[in-house]
């Protein structure tokens, strides 16, 4: 028996591929229906990538079943499970997405991007229900998922004016709030798991590892570009040139919120082990300290 923390092995690559799918999709979904209000076109372009894009979320967990429509079966306990609330979610999640993008309805749309909402929040409770991995059943780890998902949606979309042109300037505006939201969330929730006896040593560890990646690519250089656009004025030449801009900021922030659910959902997902109250004695009446291998 292994009495060390080890790394949990049931949720691999497909659930990181799940939880960023998810978060992105359904961001990526809210964003395009708010835009397309001004321009249903919008839909064509970036809302069935969306709708792809939680798509394959979906897929990634259904392929590594053995017995794949047993799957069904998650959507009969919604009362007590968070799984059977995200799987019931999807249904009008995925359904009026559909008829919004076929319609070039941004009303539908939106519905559909509000039920993806409380889509990407049952996600992020699963991992809160989690109660065996530390990193997993912290509470602020459902706020981090939830401005992840949603500042991966906004990158990903200003990424898109590289290619379909410029959109409203509410929406650099808009990421830089959720970048300092996400960057705030990030590094609270990592100090949490840092105190004496709130992780184990090796997913503190693997948080730690991937902390430059998330503060400096994922945050200080979209930050530091996205001062920069107010200061261009309307009509100006310039806006042309911050199309490249656009792309680097966008994808910055979109690898980064992958990186940043891959390590939590894999790397730092390490179980909490086994601890004595107290380590026994040969004498009878005594004993000594308490243990905790691996914390």
């Amino acid at each position: 028996m292994r009495e060390k923390p080890w790394r949990q092995a049931v949720w691999d690559w497909r659930a990181g591929i799940q939880f960023s799918c998810g978060g992105t999709g359904t961001g990526l979904l809210l964003f395009t229906a708010v835009v397309s209000f001004q321009n249903p076109l919008w839909l064509t372009y970036m809302g069935w990538l969306a709708l792809a894009i939680i798509s394959l979320g979906l897929a990634s967990v259904w392929i590594k079943l053995g017995q794949r429509w047993r799957a069904l079966y998650v959507i009969l306990n919604p009362r007590t499970s968070w799984m059977s609330r995200e799987a019931l979610l999807s249904l009008p999640l995925l359904g009026l997405a559909v008829v919004g993008l076929l319609w070039l309805s941004a009303p539908l749309a939106l519905v559909a991007a509000l039920f993806g909402l409380g889509f990407l929040f049952a996600q992020a409770q699963m991992l809160k229900a989690a109660r065996g991995i530390p990193v997993w059943r912290e509470p602020l780890i459902v706020p981090l998922l939830l401005v992840t998902g949603l500042a991966e949606g906004a990158g990903l979309l200003l990424a898109s004016t590289a290619v379909f042109g410029p959109l409203t300037r509410w929406l650099p505006a808009t990421l830089f709030v959720l970048l300092i939201l996400r960057l705030w969330v990030w590094t609270a929730y990592r100090r949490k798991l840092q105190q004496p006896g709130a992780a184990p040593a090796q997913a503190a560890a693997a948080l730690t590892k991937v902390n430059n990646v998330v503060v400096w690519l994922g945050h200080a250089l979209p930050l530091a570009v996205l001062l920069i656009v107010p200061l261009v004025p309307p009509g100006s030449p310039l806006l042309g040139a911050l199309a490249p801009v656009a792309l680097i900021v966008g994808l910055a922030t979109l690898v980064t919120g992958w990186a940043l659910k891959f390590t939590i959902i894999t790397r730092a997902a390490y179980n909490q082990g086994f601890a004595l109250a107290h380590t026994p004695a040969r004498t009878p009446g005594y004993s000594g300290p308490g243990t905790k291998p691996g914390w």
